[in-house]
C-alpha cells in the first residue's frame, strides 16, 4: 500500500513538473517572438483597460486539489495495471 501511495506521489510530482516545464518553456517562446505593432496598439488599449483590470488569479488551494487528484488518478492506474500484470502470470 505505501508503495503504491509513493508512487502515486511521484507521477503528480511529475505530471506537475512537466506542466509548469510546459507553460515556462511556452512563455520563453512567446516572449521571444512578440513583435509589437503600432498600428495595433491602440485597439489594444480600451481591451486591457476594461477585461484585464485584476488579471488572471488562481488560488493556492487549486494547486493542491489538482495534486490530489492527479496522484488519485495515477494509484488507480497503477493499481490496475498491478492487477492486469497479476492476472496475465
Amino acid at each position: 500500500m505505501m508503495k503504491l501511495i509513493m508512487k502515486s506521489v511521484i507521477f503528480s510530482i511529475v505530471v506537475h513538473m512537466v506542466y509548469f516545464t510546459v507553460i515556462i518553456v511556452q512563455g520563453l517562446i512567446l516572449t521571444k517572438s512578440y513583435v509589437p505593432e503600432i498600428v495595433e496598439s491602440y485597439e489594444n488599449v480600451t481591451y486591457l483597460q476594461q477585461e484585464v483590470t485584476f488579471g488572471y488569479v488562481i488560488n493556492a488551494s487549486f494547486f493542491v486539489f489538482t495534486f490530489l487528484a492527479v496522484a488519485i488518478i495515477g494509484a488507480i492506474i497503477f493499481h490496475l495495471l498491478k492487477k492486469r500484470v497479476q492476472v496475465t502470470r
